[in-house]
């Protein structure tokens, strides 16, 4: 037997055999009616060299897993299900018998599905059966067992492919926090019921459409096609939240290191109102018989709102429709189609789309606040903090990075720090504002975090050889703790870090809150070189709140920060670092339905930038979706042209919700 259809094409020879044959199957294998097959979810259809697809899928009672096969998509629908393995009465296996998938792997049939135990019915574990047989429909099916986890917990939707001479295995796993949803791993294989080494995890849900309703990242999918491993997976509560993403790797690199993967900041498939398809997911790939069509095939209701709760709402249903693909090599799964007669489109060719402008806010997948920008080798690396706020305070438990070579088109690089990183500091979700910079090589991330033996906030530094890391504690403790600086009464005046590295080479430190701190930083960029001064308020406009940031032009140095509060960005101007500053009025109004506005300023390819975050991040857009927008604890990232008078003085800049051209 081979291996999967989803991922080796017939020969175009072989091909045309089969149309010769069977020249009704041929005509008959681009048309079909959705639903294919009702009240089946979590849907897996393998074709066969046999010619069969085989279909496999969970059905409403979660008691038993039912094989069926048929020559074309269309005649799985009119296809007997017959059950070739029912759950145990009592002890493993004895309950919720979910997501089976059917593979062939040598000359054996495998079937991978989830069950528990029926006396503890959430202890929910991957299983296997295997069969010797040619047809797997009168072959007799053998309990193989569970399939052995590094760790005990929850783990569901295992799905298994042969890429370059290995064997993957690919599953859905309860982490330890703070990765304590549903993750995704993988791990080689010794056998087709038995991993080899360690698992790796691929994702977890982190962006706002993976958390609706629970944090849900689970039932991987694997397509490889045009020098690209596809890796799909659903996310979100199983109700009309569910939607699917997608991680994508090179098809040569490591496919064991999670920094070969890129993942999709959006869906790439989700409930559509227009086509009245809801909770789209949980998919596995196939092609028409001849292997020139790729197919995607899923499950979703056709109607939105679920009565009680949606593990016991019977309506998912079996679709499928054909993936478009761009000219660059990029699926294209959406939108779901409506319900009925299905003809498969004679031109699959998708346009790739690409803006002229980065529309504001420029991050919408999750809320993000206190851009600090950083211009490296023609790159502008945005670090900000992930903005997960109730509504009555912040929450913010990670820092994450974004770059662009256009100012448009933002890539994702992770999240490499967070302030569990930080062993003095308490841990909890403070990742408040910091501030990037680099110097002969390495890379200092000035951050705020709580300090856990100093009361007050603290500021340390992080370092990596790359601006995107990984980066690590550089010092072991913090640089400023809340018992350095005496100018004010209160515990958070020692937040907001700003580097700022001068013409000759001397490196400086602004932070601050009620009152603006500066000093010199040694060489090594984590100590303090001397005494902490403070700028007088009469030098910053009589009202500092916040956000210093300081910039060099023409020889003149600008010292910006939040004013007031609301608060409004204002500026003042100096000959040197040390000042005497002078006021200089405001750069930027409040920012949109938040009270903080928090800027940073920098000059990339002969324009000048002004980013800042607001709370305009609307109901029914991005991480928006299910948290009535944005606002002053759900903030969003976004930049603007900033522009200068002919004396030097800077325009107030205009915040659009159209952003910034790309560059060229």
């Amino acid at each position: 037997m081979k291996g999967p259809v989803t991922l080796h094409r017939p020969t175009l020879l072989l091909s045309l055999i089969a149309s010769l044959i069977h020249p009704s199957i041929a005509e008959d294998a681009r048309s079909w009616t959705n639903p294919l097959v009702e009240q089946r979810a979590d849907p897996h259809v393998f074709l066969h060299s046999d010619g069969y697809y085989y279909m496999v899928a969970t059905v409403p009672e979660y008691d038993r897993i039912e094989l069926r096969r048929a020559k074309t998509l269309d005649g799985l629908s009119k296809a007997d299900a017959k059950v070739i393995w029912r759950k145990h009465s009592k002890g493993d296996m004895g309950a919720h018998i979910w997501a089976p998938e059917i593979h062939a792997i040598g000359d054996h049939w495998y079937i991978y599905f989830t069950s528990a135990p029926a006396e503890n019915i959430w202890e929910i574990r991957p299983w296997v059966l295997e069969c010797d047989s040619a047809n797997p429909l009168t072959g007799a099916w053998k309990e193989k067992g569970r399939i052995p986890l590094k760790w005990e917990s929850f783990a569901l939707d295992a799905t298994t492919f042969a890429h370059h001479g290995k064997r993957y295995f690919v599953w859905t796993q309860r982490g330890e926090k703070p990765y304590d949803g549903t993750n995704i791993y993988i791990s080689l294989m010794e056998s087709p019921t038995r991993l080899a080494g360690d698992p790796v995890m691929l994702t977890y849900p982190d962006y706002a459409w993976e958390t609706r309703g629970h944090r849900v990242n689970e039932a991987p999918a694997v397509l490889i096609r045009h020098g690209k491993v596809f890796l799909t997976y659903s996310a979100s509560a199983t109700d009309a939240n569910y939607c699917l993403g997608m991680l994508t790797a090179d098809e040569d690199a490591d496919l064991l290191d999670p920094k070969s993967w890129t993942k999709s900041r959006q869906p790439v498939l989700e409930s559509d109102p227009g086509t009245k398809q809801f909770g789209t997911g949980h998919n596995s790939f196939t092609t028409t018989p001849d292997g020139q069509t790729d197919i995607l095939v899923y499950h979703s209701r056709n109607y939105e709102v679920i009565q009680g709760d949606p593990l016991h709402n019977p309506d998912r249903a079996t679709r499928a429709q054909a993936i478009r693909w761009t000219p660059e090599g990029q699926p294209i799964f959406g939108p779901p189609v409506a319900d009925g007669p299905y003809t498969i489109p004679s031109d699959l060719t998708a346009s790739a789309t690409s803006s002229e402008k980065a529309a504001n806010p420029i991050i919408t997948e999750v809320f993000t606040a206190d851009p600090a920008p950083m211009v490296f080798q023609d790159r502008v690396y945005l670090y900000v903090g992930q903005d997960d706020g109730d509504g009555r305070g912040y929450h913010m438990p990670r820092w994450r990075v974004y770059s662009t070579d256009n100012m448009v088109e933002w890539k994702d690089e992770g999240s490499p720090l967070q302030p569990s990183d930080f062993s003095w500091s308490t841990g909890g979700p403070t990742s408040w504002a910091g501030h990037t910079i680099e110097k002969d090589g390495k890379f200092y991330w000035y951050i705020t975090v709580d300090h856990r033996d100093v009361h007050g906030k603290a500021i340390g530094v992080a370092v990596a050889d790359s601006p995107t890391g990984p980066f690590k504690d550089a010092r072991g403790t913090a640089l400023i703790t809340n018992d350095m600086t005496k100018a004010t009464g209160i515990s958070w005046d020692d937040i907001d870090p700003a580097a700022f590295i001068d013409d000759d080479g001397q490196a400086w430190l602004f932070w601050g809150n009620q009152k603006c701190y500066y000093a010199k930083l040694k060489s090594n960029m984590t100590e303090l070189d001397g005494e902490i001064h403070v700028v007088p308020d009469s030098e910053v406009g009589g009202r500092f709140t916040e956000a210093p940031w300081v910039h060099k032009r023409n020889g003149i140095y600008y010292l910006s920060y939040a004013t007031g509060f609301p608060e409004k960005t204002a500026y003042s101007v100096a000959k040197s670092i040390t000042g005497p500053w002078v006021p200089k009025g405001l750069v930027a109004e409040g920012a949109q339905n938040s009270n903080t506005i928090h800027q940073g300023i920098i000059t990339f390819k002969g324009k000048d930038y002004f980013f800042y975050h607001s709370g305009m991040l609307q109901f029914d857009q991005g991480a928006g979706k299910g948290h009535n927008g944005g606002g002053s604890f759900h903030r969003s990232v976004c930049v603007d042209e900033l522009h200068y008078n002919a004396d030097g003085s800077m325009q107030i800049v205009t915040q659009t919700t159209e952003g910034v051209d790309r560059t060229h």
